[in-house]
C-alpha cells in the first residue's frame, strides 16, 4: 500500500481515523462510472465538499498529511498522485480535481463561492492530473 510508504507513522494513524467516518457520497464516488457528465461531477463534487472541510477542521493534519514523511512532501505527495491515477477512473479523477478547486474557493475569500466558475479537466491541481 502507498500510504504506509509515505505517510509517517502520526500520519497513517491519522488517516485510520478518518477513513473509518463513511457516507452515502463515499459509495456514490467509489461507483461513477467513468464517463460520468460534467453535471454529476460538480454535484458530487459540492456534497463532498462540506464532509472534507469538517474533517480539515477535526483532522489539522488532513490539511498536509505527506508534510512530515520520511520520503520527503514532494516526493510521498508525487507517489500519492501517481497512485491516485492508477486507482480512480478519469471522472473519479474529476470529481477530486474539482473537490479540489472547491476547497481552494472555500478557504480564499476573494475566489467565486463554491457552485460558481466550475472547473472540471482544467484544474489548477497538477497532483491529480491524469496522464
Amino acid at each position: 500500500m502507498v500510504y504506509s510508504t509515505v505517510f509517517s507513522e502520526e500520519g497513517l494513524e491519522e488517516l485510520r481515523r478518518i477513513i473509518t467516518v463513511r457516507d452515502d457520497t463515499g459509495e456514490e464516488f467509489e461507483a461513477l462510472p467513468p464517463d460520468t457528465d460534467d453535471a454529476t461531477i460538480d454535484r458530487l463534487a459540492e456534497r463532498i465538499l462540506p464532509a472534507v472541510l469538517r474533517m480539515r477542521e477535526e483532522h489539522p493534519r488532513s490539511n498536509g498529511p505527506v508534510a512530515d514523511s520520511p520520503r520527503g512532501a514532494e516526493l510521498a505527495g508525487n507517489a500519492m498522485a501517481h497512485a491516485a491515477a492508477e486507482f480512480y477512473n478519469p471522472a473519479q479523477l474529476r470529481v477530486l480535481r474539482r473537490l479540489h478547486h472547491l476547497l481552494d474557493q472555500a478557504t480564499d475569500p476573494h475566489d467565486d463561492p463554491p457552485g460558481h466558475g466550475a472547473v472540471h479537466d482544467s484544474a489548477p491541481d497538477v497532483r491529480l492530473r491524469e496522464e
